[in-house]
């Protein structure tokens, strides 16, 4: 694993993109600062793939992502065996005129990060920048129209601008031409920092040019109007070419995001509807209000996506034996795969082995660190889709194969994503969602008119037949979503002939308010149209 900050991006960033662009394919994951924003956010087995969308819609655009990690899995052309170069990036958001986006940190969230060693300073003080596209358009329009004269400093660097400022004044009362001033910019933190201030230079005095050298350091020289004059037009295309480096490392992280949409490699995670959505919103563009639109658009970047929970969950009856996938967290998924019995449990399974100079992973376990989950993905990933493409085929039969092959026998898989606690296992980003396999609603309703349904008392008496969700339709009426048959079954045998609440699976016809008012309506304009066809005749008889 590499760490990777601000401070040493720059250097990083070719490295990256190297790894992604030889990789089959790329592990991913997202750490970020909270993960429901109240009670009407949180996950419901009443969800569809649409109405979930819209929860954790209004999630992201209140959170941001702290680390983002990424393994590229590159298979070599000559063993049974993959390279794994893993990456961990701290991040923060862009900070610059116009942009200076707020965030929610979730207490929850931060307190289960911590307990992993999650460094949050490093998050503030070292996290590399990123914006999505109208952001960056923002930013480009901004220092495009030159609107940059005061406000862009933090304020933490605004007394030492002024400092310098105040120096500079001084020194160009007294100067000669030609003369110059050299300016420490140790207190100035950040390349933008630093281009603002040699703008803001320019800006108070007239009679001075600035030159920032490759280690941030400002020259000012004292010049003529007429030289300054000639400096302004035979500098704009270097202007621009500054411009233009500023902006690049304002988009930080952005970059590799771009790098993936170009190289459309594979992108695996696991449980990675969140990630997904933080994804598009942070480095791409808000999140659109259509759930479609953001569907079609995910799939024309990022065409081919594999999430590891949702084909863990479908197999986990067929491998049941096997004891494989008895637990489908990623932690315990990652431990079973790497023993002996999961290596060994389809043969010719490839290696996976750390590259070099990326090897804290080999003897480090770090779960919830993104770059470590990342891996993690990965790895299991390649474990399954061995297992999926010889599992019916005889040990004899079996040999190392090509990735292509791989991406073959997975593509029932392809672009279906894992949604937790909903009325859909999973959505399909490629087409429309699967029907849902959940069992059919319970219909509860109070015996008495008055006695009122009372939420609390309804999830006590059900909720220890396993996991499910309430919602009252009135004061006397409810819906019940459970979270598998057995707990639904058990639930109407338990409550059959109960003193207070009758319990029975849901009809529309005989239960939906909708559907009923909509059949006594159509009963009673079907009546009158009946008595006005009959009247006439009635009256001349």
């Amino acid at each position: 694993m590499c760490e990777v900050i601000r401070d040493n991006f720059e250097d990083y960033f070719p490295v990256i993109e190297k790894a992604i662009r030889r990789s089959d394919f790329v592990g991913i994951d997202t750490e970020f600062t909270g993960l429901t924003i109240g009670e009407q956010t949180k996950p419901s087995l009443f969800d569809t793939g649409e109405e979930r969308y819209k929860k954790l819609r209004k999630c992201v655009t209140q959170i941001t992502i702290n680390q983002l990690g990424l393994a590229a899995f590159i298979k070599d052309p000559k063993e049974n065996r993959y390279e794994v170069q893993s990456f961990n990036l701290y991040l923060f958001p862009t900070t610059f005129g116009p942009v200076d986006v707020c965030f929610t940190v979730q207490a929850s969230s931060w307190e289960f990060q911590s307990k992993y060693n999650m460094d949050f300073n490093k998050m503030i003080y070292h996290g590399i920048s990123f914006m999505n596209e109208e952001q960056h358009n923002l930013v480009k329009d901004h220092i495009c129209s030159h609107a940059m004269n005061s406000g862009q400093l933090r304020v933490g660097d605004e007394y030492a601008a002024q400092k310098i400022c105040s120096h500079i004044a001084a020194w160009v009362n007294y100067a000669k031409e030609k003369d110059k001033y050299v300016v420490s910019t140790q207190d100035i933190q950040g390349i933008k920092d630093i281009f603002v201030l040699s703008k803001e230079i320019r800006n108070r005095f007239p009679l001075v040019w600035t030159v920032t050298d490759e280690s941030g350091n400002i020259f000012v020289e004292k010049v003529t109007m007429e030289t300054r004059q000639q400096l302004e037009q035979k500098s704009a295309e270097a202007q621009q070419q500054e411009e233009q480096k500023l902006l690049e490392s304002m988009l930080g992280i952005t970059r590799i995001f771009r790098v993936l949409r170009e190289c459309k490699k594979p992108l695996v995670g696991h449980n990675m509807l969140f990630d997904l959505l933080l994804l598009y919103d942070k480095f791409y563009k808000p999140l659109p209000v259509s759930y479609r639109q953001f569907k079609v658009e995910l799939n024309s970047m990022l065409p081919t996506i594999f999430d590891t929970k949702h084909i863990t969950n479908s197999l986990r009856k067929t491998m049941e034996e096997t004891g494989l996938l008895d637990s489908t967290t990623l932690e315990d998924l990652y431990i079973m795969f790497k023993s002996p019995k999961g290596r060994e449990h389809v043969i010719h399974s490839p290696d996976i082995f750390h590259a070099e100079g990326f090897d804290r992973y080999k003897t480090k376990h770090v779960p919830h660190e993104a770059g470590y989950d990342s891996f993690l993905s990965g790895y299991v990933f390649l474990r399954m889709a061995h297992i999926l493409t010889f599992q019916e085929t005889k040990s004899s039969e079996v040999v190392p194969c090509t990735f292509r092959r791989y991406l073959h026998s997975l593509a029932s898989y392809t672009n279906s994503i894992n949604v937790i606690r909903a009325s859909l296992s999973h959505i399909c980003l490629d087409g429309p969602d699967p029907p849902s396999k959940r069992p059919e609603l319970l219909y509860v309703k109070s015996r008495h008119l008055n006695k009122p349904l009372n939420m609390t008392q309804l999830a006590g008496w059900f909720s220890p037949y396993g996991s499910v969700d309430i919602r009252l339709e009135d004061k006397t009426c409810a819906y019940v979503a459970a979270g598998n048959f057995r707990c639904a079954k058990d639930i109407l045998t338990a409550f059959k002939g109960h003193d207070t609440i009758y319990v029975t699976k849901y009809s529309i016809w005989r239960h939906s308010l909708v559907v009923r008012s909509l059949l006594w309506a159509g009963t009673l304009v079907s009546g009158c149209i009946c008595l006005w066809a009959i009247w006439p005749g009635q009256k001349n008889m």
